[in-house]
C-alpha cells in the first residue's frame, strides 16, 4: 500500500510539473541545432578562444582569464549565474576573476564546453552560443555538477577574438527538475517502453472482452 500511495505521490508531482511548464510556454522540446552559415576562419578564431578560457577556467588561475577580453572595451558585461546582478566595467570584472583573496570555501572548478556555434554579426564582431557543464567542491561536500547556457560577444583584435560580453543562463527550476528526472531512468527503458506498451494494450482488451461477455 505505502508503494502505491509513493506512486501515486511521484505521478502527481510529475503530472504538476508538466501542467507548469505547459502553462509556461509548453513542454519543453529538444531540436536538432540549426546551422549558421560563417566564415570557417573566424569560426576557428572565435572556437579557439573560448577553448582557452575552458582552459583558463580550469587552470584555477581566473585571473588569466582577463587576458581573453578586449582591454579597448571601456564597458565589458558579464553575467555569473550564481550572482543577482550584471557586471559592468573593468573593476568589477576584475574584482570578480582576480579577486585580492581566494574564496576559502571553493577547493575546484572544472568547465567543459560543447555545442559551440558562431555567428558574426559584423566585419570584426561575432556573437557564440554554447553549453557549460559545470562542476565545483567545496569544503566538506561532495562534488556538484550542473548544465548552463552561454552567450558571449567578441570583438576580433590585434590579440584575435577577445571578449566584450559574457551571459550565463542557467535553466529554470522545473525544466532542471525535469531533466533530473529523465536522467535517473535506467538504461533498457527503450525496449521495455515498447513491450509495455503492447501489454497494456492487451490487458485492456481482454477486460473489454469479458464485460462484453458479461453483458
Amino acid at each position: 500500500m505505502r508503494r502505491l500511495q509513493s506512486k501515486h505521490i511521484f505521478i502527481t508531482a510529475v503530472a504538476c510539473l508538466s501542467a507548469g511548464l505547459a502553462s509556461a510556454g509548453g513542454h519543453k522540446v529538444v531540436l536538432p541545432p540549426v546551422e549558421i552559415p560563417v566564415d570557417p576562419q573566424v569560426k576557428a578564431g572565435v572556437v579557439a578562444t573560448l577553448m582557452e578560457a575552458e582552459k583558463r577556467w580550469n587552470s584555477q588561475d581566473f585571473a588569466t582569464l582577463l587576458e581573453l577580453w578586449d582591454d579597448k572595451d571601456a564597458f565589458p558585461t558579464y553575467l555569473a549565474e550564481e550572482q543577482s546582478q550584471w557586471f559592468v566595467g573593468w573593476p568589477r570584472l576584475d574584482g570578480y576573476l582576480n579577486p585580492p583573496k581566494a574564496n576559502p570555501a571553493i577547493e575546484a572548478i572544472r568547465e567543459e564546453y560543447s555545442g559551440i556555434q558562431v555567428k558574426q554579426i559584423a566585419p570584426d564582431l561575432a556573437i557564440a552560443i554554447w553549453y557549460m557543464h559545470f562542476e565545483m567542491k567545496t569544503i566538506a561536500s561532495k562534488p556538484i555538477g550542473e548544465d548552463i547556457r552561454v552567450s558571449a560577444v567578441l570583438r576580433n583584435t590585434d590579440n584575435g577574438w577577445r571578449f566584450i560580453h559574457w551571459a550565463e543562463s542557467p535553466k529554470t527550476a522545473l525544466v532542471y527538475i525535469e531533466d533530473l528526472f529523465e536522467k535517473d531512468v535506467a538504461p533498457g527503458w527503450d525496449a521495455f517502453y515498447e513491450q509495455a506498451k503492447a501489454d497494456k494494450k492487451a490487458v485492456w482488451q481482454r477486460k473489454r472482452e469479458q464485460q462484453q461477455k458479461q453483458q
